[in-house]
């Protein structure tokens, strides 16, 4: 459980960075026309930033005291964050596949761990 929440911290973190990169240095990724699947990359950059934050806090919420909604929250946005990143790839490919990865990770840990108790 705490390795799941330590890679949301990580995950969310990048996905903030990369939101904030692709809103002020858009030719950092590589794009057809500054579009990926025909949304802008302001667009992207946002949606980056707000699941990036949302991630990063779901994270933070399972090294606290793991409540068992953080833990379903968790799993529904780390799945959302794979979509994007599958989105993301032609832009960013090396990242979104170590992205993709460590969001199978999570999911993996989640699910696993999800009868057991927590101790305090």
């Amino acid at each position: 459980m705490r390795f799941a929440g330590v890679i949301m911290v990580v995950i969310g973190g990048f996905g903030v960075i990369e939101g904030f990169v692709a809103l002020f240095a858009p030719t950092y990724f590589v794009t057809v026309g500054g579009a990926v699947l025909t949304i802008d990359l302001a667009a992207w950059g946002w949606a980056h930033i707000i699941l990036g934050a949302l991630v990063l806090a779901t994270g933070l919420a399972l090294l606290g005291n793991a409540p068992g909604w953080a833990r379903v929250v968790g799993i529904g946005l780390v799945t959302i964050n794979m979509l994007v990143q599958l989105a993301w790839l032609p832009a960013y490919p090396i990242w979104s596949i170590i992205a993709l990865v460590l969001d199978v990770l999570v999911i993996y840990a989640l699910v696993t761990t999800w009868g057991q108790q927590v101790e305090a």
